[in-house]
């Protein structure tokens, strides 16, 4: 398999489709020439349009780069029935897994990789009139080339501090377009390093707003202060996030419009970057919303251990809803609800407001600014629980309480995994639904990611596999 496959590029930027079980063998005879596809400032912005369709895949931000760090963390428990991404959530996955799962998921990221390169590296001259423009178009590849990598170095390579200066296996960086590349793995090192840059180049380039869905200046800000919270720099993530706080693109919800903005999230005031979808431009059935929702295969549920952690009189406790065919017990009687669609049209966010708030307050904490730590806790846990009680702690005792307040605020949007194995913490599931065995999984722990596609390991001998599989 490989992933710089030009023809691949070429099919999926403009939107059209190929069929067959070698997914990177695609030749349709209606692609364009790679020289001549873009020559114009309207064909760099059909480029564009085609990273974010790429985004809603069920593959990426569509379901399953969503579902998997939450169904293989504490905040979820599988239903009996559950199927998809089950031996994930069981940590009994392999390298043949029987959904495709590693492998669908590599390709569909890189195949947004390729797509941002195809637009990075058209190296045209724009006339002076649509310069702006054509600045903003390849700086919103730069950032989704970047969102992409993280993406991936998060799902098939350890967290940046497993190793002291994180020089582990991370996955390949992929900056130019190359058919016949068989490349190695860089460091996770490396690829964060490719990461800033391109979020960083992005940064430059765009001054435009064109509309909710797509890269901004302040968005790619965001995405690179959580990118600089998970390696660590802390006073570097604090930092951007209070220019995205300050920058007045976004305010909070609060109150009753904290349930309502779930309705449709891409007009709420706290999202920063979304992916739109709609009810003619989704993935069905395939959608995280099916994964959860009664009306949809409803295969996982939210763990009770998660839940009693919202005080009752927390509005947010109101996305979760009974479905009392459940029975109780160890299952319990609830769904959560942050997902309306069991069809798909649920917009789904990429990063929001109060994430920003809480990387600011952690960042405050640890610089010893205890205050303003504090506000920006209260900020955030206050317009949901008005009544919440001051926090007095300080030290180590205030980051926790700034950790919890991020698990409650952004449950079910694909971080927990994550943030446990940042903070070198092991799987803890109390009432667990899963096998014995997948009950407490410690830190360190090979399956915590996934592994490298098969498909790619014995097409390409650069490539090595990870740990355990």
């Amino acid at each position: 398999m490989k992933i710089f496959n030009k023809l691949m590029i070429l099919v999926t930027v403009f939107g059209l489709s190929a069929c067959g079980d070698d997914f990177l063998d695609l030749s349709p005879s209606n692609a364009l020439p790679f020289e001549t596809a873009i020559q114009t400032v309207n064909d760099l912005d059909a480029a564009v349009n085609g990273l974010y369709s790429q985004m809603q895949s069920s593959d990426w931000y569509g379901r399953y780069f969503i579902l998997l760090p939450d169904i293989m963390s504490d905040d979820v428990k599988q239903n009996s029935n559950a199927n998809r991404g089950r031996v994930w959530a069981e940590y009994t996955g392999t390298i043949n897994d029987v959904q495709n799962i590693p492998r669908n998921t590599w390709t569909a990221i890189y195949v947004g990789v390729n797509r941002a390169n195809f637009v990075i590296n058209s190296n045209l001259e724009f006339p002076a009139a649509v310069q702006t423009q054509a600045n903003q178009l390849i700086g919103e590849a730069y950032a989704v080339r970047a969102l992409a990598h993280f993406d991936l170095v998060r799902l098939y390579a350890q967290h940046y501090g497993f190793t002291a200066n994180a020089s582990h296996p991370g996955v390949p960086v992929v900056t130019e377009f190359n058919q016949d590349a068989q490349p190695a793995r860089n460091t996770v090192a490396e690829v964060y390093a490719q990461v800033k840059a391109d979020l960083n180049q992005a940064i430059s380039l765009m001054t435009l707003n064109r509309g909710k869905g797509r890269f901004t200046k302040n968005s790619a800000k965001a995405i690179l202060a959580r990118v600089s919270y998970y390696q660590g720099d802390l006073a570097a993530a604090g930092s951007l996030a209070n220019e995205v706080i300050t920058s007045g693109a976004y305010s909070l919800t609060a109150g009753s419009n904290l349930l309502a903005q779930w309705a449709d999230l891409g007009d709420s005031p706290d999202a920063i970057l979304d992916v739109v979808n709609n009810t003619l431009d989704n993935v069905g059935s395939e959608s995280v919303a099916g994964m959860y929702n009664v009306s949809g295969y409803g295969d996982y549920l939210p763990s009770m251990d998660l839940v009693s952690l919202y005080d009752d009189a927390d509005i947010r406790k109101g996305l979760f809803v009974e479905d009392n065919k459940l029975g109780g017990g160890v299952l319990g009687n609830l769904r959560q609800a942050k997902y309306f669609h069991p069809r798909g049209e649920d917009n789904f966010p990429v990063i929001r407001l109060p994430e920003m708030y809480l990387i600011r307050a952690e960042a405050r904490a640890v610089s010893g600014d205890t205050a303003g730590a504090i506000e920006d806790l209260m900020t955030i846990r206050r317009r949901a629980w008005a009544a919440a009680p001051d926090v007095t702690a300080t030290g180590a005792a205030l980051v926790e309480e700034i950790l919890l307040e991020k698990r409650l605020e952004l449950a079910f949007e694909g971080h927990r995994l994550f943030e446990l194995t940042r903070q070198k913490k092991g799987v803890v599931r109390v009432n667990c639904t899963a096998p014995a065995g997948s009950c407490t999984i410690n830190y360190p722990n090979d399956f915590f990611i996934l592994p490298i596609p098969i498909e790619e390991i014995n097409a390409n001998p650069s490539m090595t596999q990870n740990p355990g599989y």
